[in-house]
């Protein structure tokens, strides 16, 4: 029984300490009031010779609220222009709210530097006001994608982008004459990846769900969002498709903290 007791009380005070250095490490990530940048590699054998080696900076919900996080931006900007990217995406969500300091915004965004185009999306959020916001990346140099498939040249191959706004339905944009080009879906909510995963794309990347704030490990993010139920956070595959979501640039109004999901951008490498 004493050793029984022995067992438990080192368990209690492991699980303890695992705890107070998991708040110890929360509390510096908050301190720092930094976006941190995520460097992730995704293979697969589909990818033309080309590309392998193509790099992607990866932006989602920056939830945008007041002028101090245009210059936490612009700052993040700068980092990702040093790491000279071949192609930036954005997954949606320019404010977190109402627009202001759209002509800022626009400067600011229109940094972003790349090789092959700017291409976005439109978030939940930017629909409420879409002429705006569509009108903000476009002065910015993105193109933004109604549905639409977009070929993406490099040297002497093809892959394609294909941009979704608030709809899984791929019917209309895959056919015969694509069907074996490789792929890479944008949208901004992660639960039509159930629809996307059916067709033959390899990879979607999404936001919307901020990492569901507070990840739990073994278990994953807590919080939920419409049309961010099933997929909250992290990588997932199915169907030999598979799906990044980014815990995005920046928290909404509303919530004051995270765990474990810290504001990041990301930044992808295709290698085959």
């Amino acid at each position: 029984m004493k050793k029984l007791i022995k067992k438990f009380k080192k368990l209690f005070l492991i699980v303890l300490c695992v705890l107070v250095a998991l708040c110890i490490f929360q509390w510096y990530e908050q301190s720092q009031d930094r976006c941190s940048i995520t460097k992730t590699t995704f293979t697969e054998n589909s990818l033309p010779k080309q590309f392998n080696g193509f790099t992607i900076g990866y932006l989602s919900d920056l939830n945008l609220s007041e002028k101090n996080d245009l210059t936490r931006l612009n700052s993040s900007i700068q980092d990702l222009n040093a790491k000279n990217l071949d192609m930036i995406l954005f997954g949606g969500d320019i404010f977190n709210e109402s627009s202001f300091e759209n002509n800022q915004v626009s400067k600011v965004l229109k940094k972003l530097q790349s090789h092959y185009g700017k291409f976005a999306v439109l978030g939940d959020k930017d629909q409420n006001d879409s002429s705006t916001c569509s009108n903000i990346l476009t002065e910015a140099g993105f193109e933004v994608l109604h549905n639409e498939v977009r070929n993406i040249y490099y040297k002497e191959d093809i892959i394609q982008l294909i941009g979704l706004e608030n709809t899984g339905d791929c019917s209309g944009l895959i056919s015969e004459t694509n069907e074996k080009s490789y792929k890479i879906a944008l949208i901004h909510q992660p639960d039509y990846f159930k629809e996307i995963s059916q067709y033959s794309i390899q990879l979607q990347l999404s936001g919307h769900t901020l990492g569901g704030y507070y990840k739990i490990p073994f278990i994953g993010g807590i919080e939920t969002k419409d049309k961010g139920k099933n997929y909250v956070n992290g990588k997932h595959t199915k169907n030999k498709t598979t799906l990044l979501i980014s815990n995005g640039f920046n928290k909404e109004s509303s919530e004051n903290h995270r765990f474990l999901t810290r504001d990041e951008v990301n930044i992808i490498t295709l290698k085959r």
